[in-house]
């Protein structure tokens, strides 16, 4: 036997034992997920540990787990695994030599394969899957490193055909033989493997002229579709079900780990987090470390569908990575956000900000007048702002407790004493002093008891009187509403929640009316007893309203010092909320002073109105919940490490702290401000942390993301992390020719001789010209671009994923108009889709506005009108052609409306510029 028979044999009896291999544990599943379920009787159900009647909850984890483990049986019904490794374990490894790893879970079916383990491509063993045949990997089994020698390797997508097992492969490499896939000279395993043993049989007596015909026709077919890659079909995300080793260290790390990649576009950067997000989610793919901080968070919690979130930039990301969800068996449950809602929601129903019918202060506008909106204007009105409420916050505790230590009544003073000692030396406030009143201020509530019953009292009946002798008043009150609720009360202790309107006022104008008469009492009566001859804001506005009808001021002086004494305690009692619901208030006068100061807000009479308004632009509200949001993290962690119960939490916190996530994902991270990266950390739970983001800063297509390492340093300070970096360049979408292209773009956009992006191992491919037309517009625009559709469907042999990028939504419908008669003989639609939205079947050709493409990729680019998109964001344009041009896979075509712009001058000699039909 020839040395090539010789491969060939072995090449036969690897692919004969996969797909037996599959029909085991297909097979293997279907009985398990046919037998009992495990599930606990009606008895234990209605045992004391069941959730429903009683405190523990083990029969609901078993539930759980019953459920995730025949979901993952029916999953590996249909897709038994993704590869098989066979290694040569060194010194001290297991004896086990031959490996196949699941997508996502075994499901405990480790010896559905005879002489074979089982086991998730997750685990620690699936490692052995990302390394080449060759290659020796360092595995850690029970706590010590262990090197193996991969002897052979093949990675590969299930599938069944006509009742049997086959396989679209990957990669196919045996030891010293390398990559040996071409041998096969197919893309079907079985197809590739009835060939091969065929003519390892030998010719027959009677030649078959016809079938060896047939045969060669077949093997050119298929050779030409290897050359020709595999071509992206449809809007979805590539899938590789085995990463590369660089991408599996970096999917593995630690569970509670903060980790930023980036890489070049095409490098597997998303793949690699929905990895890692299916990897954390898989029980049996867990470290023992990871397992261990899963069961003492709360297992069940972990692994709610609805307890992760993935942050993109653009709505047509979120259905572009649907489907690769899917695939590694993860449910979005509208999981995949943009930040802009996730701001607005955190900002109108969580945390009070934005104005609603009952509470809020801030109404969100699309404007701003800010002086600098980039990542690093965000940043310092952050750190101003931050550091300004947390000076206010402890200079109220720090007069409080001076006014409460000579204050009258042995008891409060007692208090304030001890308090005082325990500060320290300088027995002053510090935002760390605020945490110890979540469960520190039991004695402070019982005083703060006894005072409220005694200004309800006196307040009602002072209230009454003045109501009773002015009947109109409350009409009065009641038509200046309108008015009155837009003023912000002054700058002291309010006595009710900074920034919440009264319960119950809404919708009820003499309801409303009288609450703002009791508060102007209020703050009149304090006034009073702490000598002041007036007070602002909108009592200020009240009490002009009522003019000489007012009570006498020597009335209220009384109530006055109780009102100002509860004040004072209040603020230790309310501290944790106020430096947190508290903060929109304090925002609006950080503002006001700033602006005065010719800080942070340009001047001129339209800053002036929007601040009179309580308007707010998206970057100051950014700005203000990234503080509220570090404020919250400190208060759970606090509650965390002191051990008190979530049940004993005030309510606020509790609503607040439902909102953590168990994992936060960020893709295209580049296009987020640095403040809005650090909110998206800031939402992942404080017990875990588990925040994981990608992207490439040559690919920042906004004015206000994040443009180099150092805005990561102050991301590390503000949220108190430690990101670990990481990057890839390895590129799977790109040809060669294109990959030369971008490189060449992105040397212009770095401005250094930097590294090119790296090809994947044998990967053969199409390797089409990109193509430049110039001085095309209108008709000869389109026709051009018809001629070039035409020759991408004659190439590929039928209309694969093929995307028109044009500057503006207004762009679309004329194009479409343009296009469609003209390919209307070839029976080619066209479709738009505008703001983003993918409308229309795959096969079809579609048109979008560039900004919305981020992430995205496609067989076929064009990108429509390069020089007047340099013409309207020239700041910004050589990074839109960047992502554009990244998007194509195999063809490209760039057309200008006159010619390259000259910044662009030095990629000329990497297209051609005639048709694909005459470069070849």
């Amino acid at each position: 036997m020839s040395k090539k028979d010789g491969r060939d044999q072995v090449l036969v009896n690897l692919g004969d034992e996969i797909l037996a291999a599959m029909a085991n544990v297909s097979e293997a599943a279907g009985e398990a997920l046919s037998g009992p379920s495990g599930s606990p009787s009606l008895t234990a159900l209605a045992m004391p540990s069941n959730r429903m009647v009683g405190e523990a909850k083990p029969e609901r984890l078993m539930l759980a787990r019953n459920a995730e483990e025949r979901t993952a049986l029916a999953r590996l019904i249909e897709d038994p695994f993704v590869a098989r490794v066979d290694v040569e374990w060194q010194k001290g490894g297991p004896s086990q030599t031959t490996y196949y790893f699941a997508r996502r879970s075994a499901a405990g079916l480790t010896t559905a394969i005879k002489g074979a383990a089982f086991v998730a491509s997750g685990a620690r063993l699936g490692a052995l899957a990302e390394y080449e045949a060759g290659d020796i990997a360092t595995i850690e089994i029970n706590g010590i490193g262990r090197n193996a020698r991969i002897i052979k390797r093949a990675v590969l997508s299930p599938q069944m055909r006509e009742g049997l097992w086959d396989a679209l492969l990957a990669n196919i490499e045996i030891g010293e033989w390398g990559e040996v896939l071409e041998l096969l000279r197919a893309e079907s395993l079985r197809i590739g493997l009835d060939a091969l043993k065929r003519k390892l049989a030998g010719p027959t007596e009677i030649e078959d002229i016809v079938g060896q015909l047939l045969a060669e026709a077949a093997e050119a077919d298929a050779e030409r579709g290897r050359l020709r890659r595999k071509v992206v079909d449809r809007i979805a995300l590539r899938d590789r079900p085995v990463l590369d080793k660089f991408q599996g260290e970096i999917y593995r790390l630690p569970l509670d780990r903060q980790v930023i990649l980036f890489g070049p576009p095409g490098s597997g950067k998303t793949t690699t987090l929905i990895k890692r997000l299916a990897q954390k989610r898989t029980a049996d793919a867990l470290t023992d470390s990871e397992t261990r901080l899963v069961v003492a968070y709360d297992r069940e919690r972990f692994l709610r569908p609805d307890n992760w979130a993935m942050f993109s930039p653009t709505e047509l990301l979120k259905e572009y990575l649907g489907a690769a969800f899917n695939k590694e068996g993860v449910p979005d449950s509208g999981n995949v956000r943009t930040w802009d809602k996730e701001r607005h929601d955190l900002a109108r129903n969580v945390f009070g900000i934005l104005r609603t019918g009952s509470s809020g202060r801030f109404q969100l506008v699309d404007r701003a007048f800010l002086i600098d909106r980039s990542s690093r204007g965000v940043v310092k009105l952050h750190d101003n702002f931050a550091t300004y409420a947390e000076s206010v916050l402890a200079r109220r505790c720090d007069e409080a407790l001076a006014a409460l230590r000579s204050a009258e009544g042995e008891g409060i003073r007692r208090q304030a004493l001890a308090l005082a000692s325990a500060l320290g030396p300088e027995e002053r406030f510090s935002l760390g002093d605020v945490l110890r009143f979540l469960d520190g201020a039991d004695g402070w509530q019982a005083e703060i008891r006894t005072l409220s019953e005694a200004i309800s009292t006196g307040l009602g009946r002072t209230v009454n009187l003045l109501l009773n002798v002015n009947r109109s008043l409350l009409d009065e009150i009641a038509a200046s509403l309108s008015t009155l609720r837009g003023e912000d009360e002054e700058d002291v202790d309010d006595e009710v929640d900074e920034g919440a309107e009264p319960a119950g006022a809404a919708g009820n104008p003499r309801r409303e009316a009288l609450e703002v008469v009791m508060a102007t009492m209020r703050s009149w009566a304090r006034a009073v007893a702490e000598g002041r001859r007036s007070v602002g804001g909108r009592s200020g506005r009240v009490i002009s309203l009522i003019g000489k009808r007012m009570p006498p001021a020597e009335s209220l002086l009384d109530l006055g010092k109780q009102i100002a004494l509860r004040a004072r305690m209040r603020t230790f009692v309310q501290a944790p909320r106020t430096s947190v619901i508290g903060l929109p208030a304090l925002y609006a006068r950080f503002r006001r002073q700033a602006a005065r100061e010719g800080k942070h807000f340009r001047a001129g009479d339209e800053t002036a109105h929007f601040l009179d308004r309580n308007l707010i632009s998206e970057d100051e509200l950014d700005a203000l919940l990234l503080v509220m949001l570090r404020n919250v993290r400190r208060l759970v962690a606090y509650a965390d490490s002191r051990r008190i119960e979530q049940a004993a939490q005030p309510d606020w916190l509790s609503t607040i702290r439902r909102r953590h996530l168990t994992q936060v994902f960020v893709d295209e991270a580049t296009d987020l401000s640095a403040v809005q990266l650090a909110c998206t950390i800031e939402l992942a739970d404080p017990a875990l942390r588990s925040w994981f983001a990608c992207g490439d800063l040559r690919q920042r297509i906004t004015g206000h993301g994040i443009r180099d390492n150092a805005e990561i340093d102050w991301l590390n300070k503000a949220t108190e992390t430690k990101i670990d970096l990481r990057s890839v360049n390895i590129g799977y979408r790109q040809s060669q020719k294109l990959r030369e292209l971008s490189d060449a773009l992105a040397r212009l956009l770095d401005g250094t001789e930097g590294r090119g992006t790296d090809a994947s191992k044998g990967s053969d491919e199409a390797n089409a010209w990109p193509l430049l037309g110039e001085r095309l517009s209108g008709l000869p625009s389109a026709q051009w671009l018809a001629k070039r559709i035409v020759e991408v469907e004659d190439a590929v042999g039928r209309l694969p994923s093929i995307a028109i990028f044009v500057d503006g939504d207004d762009l679309i419908d004329p194009l479409v108009g343009a296009l469609q008669p003209l390919l209307a003989e070839r029976n080619i639609p066209v479709t738009g889709c505008k703001e983003g939205k993918v409308v229309g079947d795959e096969r079809e050709v579609r048109i979008f506005d560039v900004k919305h493409i981020k992430g995205l990729e496609f067989e076929a680019v064009f990108f429509m009108g390069v020089d007047g998109l340099a013409q309207r964001i020239p700041d910004l344009y050589r990074r839109f052609v960047y992502v554009g041009m990244t998007r194509a896979a195999t063809y490209l075509g760039v057309t200008c409306e006159q010619k390259l712009p000259a910044e662009l001058e030095a990629l000329r000699p990497h297209f051609g510029t005639d048709s694909w039909v005459t470069i070849q």
